[in-house]
């Protein structure tokens, strides 16, 4: 990946030309949305600006193909691009994910032939296991709106991935080990963790339209989890097996990392995690 951003940052032309031949493809469309999110940290809004009106071509093209998703992509990493640049803050960055991801979310209004497409695929599914046990817990309706629940958030989750990817490669080239210092140093504002945390109350007691948007309010937690136990893994010389360990623990038990991210912003666990280390702490 970082030949690929030394190549992008030797020229415009060269930055169009990755983002064409990626944008068409649908496991490679991620690497065009990095790529301009990189030139927008690095080179500035309006070139980063020249570089997704090119990435809209392909974007356009699946869009009219039935998969909207590129479209989504590229405009939510340069947004979140722009933020961060202007702010050089993760917090901010990842609250503008939350609000693509809303948007996106509130798309599928939009999007009627897409919705009808979950719909027979589920009813199919239903239909087989039907057939084979005789029994089915939930309807239709119950699995559709689950699976729908989580389109804004796997939305927002990818612009931030995207937006990642691109820090670290200008990270790489300009400022080894910027990104990972700034990921270990990721933390909320406490205020801004309450009125999260508040959100995600009101949509564990089932209340529209916060109870389908459960899975998006959760990922800002989430991240700021991610980054302090990244920063703990670190800090005691902790070796691979143990992120492996808090990415288990993130598949398997979410709600731990969303809750390690939300004691941090109170608690500030950095902090203690240095005190501990202090001779007589």
């Amino acid at each position: 990946m970082r030949g690929l951003a030394e190549y992008v940052m030797l020229g415009r032309r060269q930055a169009i030309i990755i983002v064409l031949l990626c944008g068409f493809f649908p496991l490679l469309y991620f690497f065009s949305a990095a790529i301009v999110a990189l030139v927008t940290l690095r080179k500035g809004r309006n070139e980063g600006l020249i570089v997704l009106l090119w990435s809209m071509l392909p974007a356009g093209t699946l869009w009219a193909m039935g998969d909207s998703s590129p479209m989504f992509l590229m405009l939510g990493t340069f947004a979140l691009a722009a933020v961060l640049r202007k702010t050089e803050s993760w917090q901010f960055a990842i609250l503008a994910a939350l609000a693509v991801g809303l948007v996106t979310q509130l798309s599928l209004i939009f999007q009627p032939e897409y919705l009808a497409l979950v719909e027979s695929l589920v009813s199919d599914g239903l239909q087989e296991q039907l057939n084979q046990s005789g029994q089915t817990e939930y309807t239709v309706e119950q699995i559709v709106d689950l699976l729908l629940s989580f389109y804004g958030a796997y939305h927002a989750i990818m612009v931030i991935v995207c937006l990642m990817i691109a820090r670290w490669c200008q990270a790489a080239l300009y400022n080894p080990g910027g990104f990972r210092q700034e990921f270990h140093n990721l933390r909320f504002d406490p205020r801004v963790m309450v009125v999260l945390l508040g959100l995600i109350l009101v949509a564990l007691l089932d209340i529209p339209p916060l109870d389908l948007w459960l899975p998006l309010l959760s990922i800002g937690p989430m991240i700021a989890g991610l980054a302090i136990a990244h920063y703990a893994v670190a800090k005691k010389g902790g070796g691979v097996i143990w992120l492996v360990m808090v990415y288990l623990t993130l598949l398997m038990m979410a709600p731990a990392i969303i809750m390690l991210g939300l004691a941090d912003s109170v608690l500030d666990l950095r902090k203690r995690l240095d005190n501990a280390g202090k001779p007589g702490a």
